[in-house]
Formats: structure tokens, C-alpha cells, sequence
């Protein structure tokens, strides 16, 4: 059977159509809603069902008409060995990408999208902060044979890697319900606090000016002024809020990792996700530029990690492309990484190099100390001297740092660097040399005076950084790696 070329331009599935209505819709709405609440508390008495059917009526035209004309003006096609998008009614745009610099071909299926048989394709390059394109309902023979083109196209405009040797269509790992449930249970439960409380300070900060105004609003603040508050009612706020937490994060965790399946072959790993709405990434090995893993205490006590495959862009893009596999076996780490390096530097059980201890003392000197006194300085207004009470955090910061400087490793083989740190948790990245763009060595006054510099190394996915080592030991290192970088014959990407 003959794979469909997409030479001839072709518009999306008519369900595109609904995606980009309530895409427009919640765009719409995030502008205006401060106002319309602003309108619905503080507004004038009086029978103005008239005007909020206008208003809501006119709004809704506008999205519909906006929505019929994207989805009109909107023809892809694959001409000449690239992309070719062309959109737009009134302001027209056409995109060209170059089939070798796609970054990436994503798939996801929502149940809209499972009913219809289509996909959500979206198409990643490394230059761009959103996605390159995104088309957002397609058939589903078309999306596999679009991304199945994209990736033959790219794979034929480089040479044969060690990757290729790898058996087709692999099982990594998946991830079981065992597995989900004692990763929901470790997960940063306090992340997931502070992300609820930011987020409702954030939404009152919104439509305080539009709500302060109104009666409601002021017998609320007058109320809470004479509120008695009890430590009995403080651990019971505190309490619900941590119950709250636990369940979100639990959620969360669940819907974001369930039925995590990683396949590999001779291009790449193939990443499926999902519960509500099924995601599928494929990430090239050629565009992996950095390799890291981490686990807090409880994830590192019970054998799980989570692994984070840098890919060319990761630090302009941040989240768009940002893969993060879960790992409940810590075997499965040597298999994902061994395409990337096939041997771990830290593997033959050798010491490694470490950092400076006055890494620890600098840091809680120009910033531990610091927050502690306009901590202090503010409590004080309130508490007296018990405000002094804030400076017990400082012994203990102290000791992380040291932790920090002591459990700190680095290691340097003829493929590259490996590193390895964390206080209670761990965090590990590897390296290849070819992957580096540019290093930069940071040396301070007094890195300077003890003869000490930071080794920041950068590669299209992120940098390695090396803090507080010898300086003759960062000239030798980027010394090394440029040598290795200017002789080897493998390609960045």
C-alpha cells in the first residue's frame, strides 16, 4: 500500500471546528472574566437581562465567526521537503519548516477524539516558544502516516548512529497502577500547596479593584476583622488545606502518568500517556542533548525516579517539550540512557571529583542570611524579639548546604561528564561532549583569591553546571571537551 504524500494542500477534520471554538472561547474568556464578575456583583440594580444577552450574544458571534474562518484558511501540505502551512483570512500567514528541523511529532486523542477517529498533531521545532504547528483534528490514518513521512523524511537526511542498532519496536517500561499509586504517594505534596495558593492569591489580586467597592465584599472584610482566631482554627484550616492538597496532587500525579508505556526503536523512543485525553510523543535519539533524573527522600528510599530527556530547545520551549518518564525500576535508567551512553561514567565504581565547601558558606552568606533578616525585620513588627526565633533556620541551612557540598560528584570519561547531587533527595545528569554548544568558567573575587571557578557548560537542551571546583581543573575539563568536540565525527543533532 502506498503511504499518502500530503503533496496537495487539505484542510483539518470538521471537528477541528468545536477544538477551535472552545480554544478561542477560553482565550476570550481569560480577558474578560475579571469584568464580568465585576459587572455581576457591583452592577446596578435593575432588570439588565437584556444587555447580558447582547453581550453574551455578541461575543459568542465573534468566536464562531473567527473559528469558521480559521478553520477555512487553514490548509497544510508537504512540499519540496518541508512543511507548508498557510492560514489566515484577513491576516495571512504562510509557514515553511524544513522536514529536518522538526523537532518532534506529537499525538494526542481526547474522547472527542477517540468517538471521531482523528488526532491533535503537533509539530515541534527548536525555535519557536509554542509549538511550530498544531492541527488540531485530523484522521487518524493521516496522523500516523503524516508523522511516519515527517520522521522517514528526517531520519534520510542523516547518517547511520549507533541508535540504529537498537531491535525494532521495544518495551521499555510501563507503568502499573502499583506503580502510579506509590508515585502519587511520593510526590511533592508542598509543590502542590504553594501552586493552589499562588493560584488563589493570583485570581483575588484579579478582581479585588472590580469586587472592593461593592457592600458584599466590605461585610466580608469587616467580618473577617473581628474573626477570633484560635490555634484550634488554624490546624483546622491548616489540616483541610493539606487534606485538599494531597487529593489534587494525587489527581494530578494520576492523570498526568496513567498508563505511561515507553516503546523504543532504531529512531527513538515512543512515549504514550493517558486517561481522559491520550498523548503520544516520539522523541529522536539524535535530539536528546542531556540526560537527567531526580527523586526526593521518599521516591529514593522506595526505587523511584523521575527521568527528563532534554531535547534541542528545552530551554526556550520549557514545558512544550518537556519529557519527564516515570521510573519505578532504577534497572530501567541503564536501558533508557545506554543509547545516549552506553556505559554510566560513575558505573566502575570510581570516587569522582567533588566541590568546594566554601560553596556551602557563600551560599548561605549572600542568601540565606539575607532572607532570614528582612524575615526577621518584618516579624518583628508583629512578635517583638521572638522575632529572632527565624535566625534557628540558619544552622540548618548550613547543614544542607554542607550535605549538599558532600554529596556532590562528578565524573569525566573520554564520552563525557556525569553528576551526581542532592541533600535528601538525588539528582543525576549525564552528558555527551558532542552535545556542547558553548562553556563558559565564572570566577568570582574570592573564587579568584582560593583559586576556584564555575564550570557552566550549555548545549541545546540546558546547561551543566560544576560549582566551586579548582580552577585547573575547569581549564582542563574545557580544554578536554573542545578538544572532543572539534575531533569527533558525530554530529550535535
Amino acid at each position: 500500500m502506498q503511504m499518502k504524500t500530503f503533496d496537495t494542500p487539505q484542510r483539518q477534520s470538521p471537528l477541528a471546528l468545536a477544538m477551535m471554538f472552545f480554544k478561542i472561547l477560553r482565550t476570550v474568556f481569560t480577558i474578560i472574566w475579571p469584568m464580568l464578575i465585576g459587572l455581576l456583583v457591583g452592577g446596578k440594580k435593575g432588570n439588565s437581562a437584556l444587555k447580558w444577552i447582547i453581550g453574551g450574544g455578541s461575543i459568542l458571534l465573534f468566536v464562531l465567526v473567527k473559528t469558521v474562518l480559521d478553520y477555512l484558511y487553514f490548509k497544510f501540505s508537504i512540499q519540496d521537503g518541508q512543511l507548508v502551512v498557510r492560514k489566515g483570512f484577513f491576516y495571512k500567514t504562510a509557514i515553511s519548516v524544513p522536514l529536518e528541523r522538526i523537532q518532534a511529532v506529537h499525538m494526542e486523542q481526547s474522547f472527542l477524539h477517540t468517538l471521531t477517529f482523528t488526532h491533535k498533531l503537533i509539530i515541534d521545532t527548536a525555535g519557536k516558544e509554542d509549538a511550530e504547528v498544531t492541527i488540531y483534528a485530523i484522521p487518524s490514518s493521516d496522523a500516523h502516516a503524516l508523522r511516519e513521512l515527517i520522521l522517514n523524511s528526517v531520519d534520510s537526511k542523516v547518517e547511520n548512529s549507533e541508535a540504529e542498532k537498537v531491535p525494532a519496536t521495544k518495551l521499555v517500561s510501563r507503568l502499573t497502577i502499583a506503580g502510579l499509586v506509590k508515585l502519587s504517594l511520593s510526590a511533592n505534596h508542598i509543590e502542590t500547596m504553594a501552586v493552589v495558593m499562588l493560584f488563589l492569591f493570583s485570581r483575588y489580586e484579579d478582581v479585588k479593584p472590580l469586587l472592593r467597592n461593592t457592600p458584599f465584599f466590605k461585610n466580608l472584610i469587616a467580618y473577617g476583622e473581628t474573626i477570633n482566631y484560635t490555634w484550634q482554627l488554624i490546624v483546622s484550616l491548616f489540616l483541610v488545606v493539606a487534606i485538599v492538597t494531597i487529593i489534587l496532587s494525587f489527581v494530578r500525579i494520576f492523570l498526568r502518568f496513567y498508563d505511561y508505556t515507553i516503546r523504543m526503536d532504531s529512531k527513538g523512543y515512543y512515549i504514550r500517556w493517558g486517561l481522559l485525553q491520550v498523548k503520544q510523543k516520539m522523541i529522536p535519539f539524535k535530539r536528546i542533548q542531556l540526560i537527567q533524573w531526580r527523586s526526593n527522600f521518599v521516591r529514593r528510599l522506595i526505587g523511584i525516579a523521575l527521568l527528563n530527556l532534554k531535547v534541542a530547545g528545552a530551554d526556550e520551549v520549557k514545558k512544550k517539550i518537556r519529557i519527564e518518564l516515570p521510573i519505578t525500576d532504577i534497572g530501567q535508567i541503564k536501558e533508557i540512557v545506554s543509547v545516549y551512553q552506553p556505559k554510566l561514567p560513575s558505573e566502575p565504581e570510581q570516587e569522582g571529583y567533588t566541590i568546594h565547601k566554601s560553596y556551602a558558606y557563600r551560599k548561605t552568606l549572600f542568601i540565606t542570611i539575607p532572607i532570614l533578616i528582612v524575615l526577621a525585620s518584618f516579624a518583628a513588627l508583629l512578635w517583638q524579639w521572638y522575632a529572632l526565633f527565624v535566625f534557628i533556620w540558619l544552622p540548618y541551612s548550613l547543614g544542607l548546604q554542607l550535605l549538599y557540598c558532600r554529596n556532590f560528584r562528578f565524573w569525566v570519561t573520554d564520552d563525557g561528564l556525569q553528576q551526581y547531587k542532592g541533600t535528601w533527595g538525588r539528582a543525576e545528569a549525564i552528558l555527551n561532549w558532542n552535545n556542547i554548544q558553548y562553556l563558559k568558567i565564572r570566577r568570582s573575587i574570592y573564587q579568584r583569591k582560593k583559586g576556584l571557578a564555575t564550570l557552566v557548560i550549555h548545549t541545546a537542551g540546558g546547561a551543566f553546571e560544576l560549582p566551586y571546583i579548582l580552577h585547573e581543573q575547569a581549564l582542563e575539563i574545557s580544554n578536554y571537551a573542545l578538544f572532543r568536540t572539534e575531533s569527533t565525527q558525530r554530529n550535535w543533532m
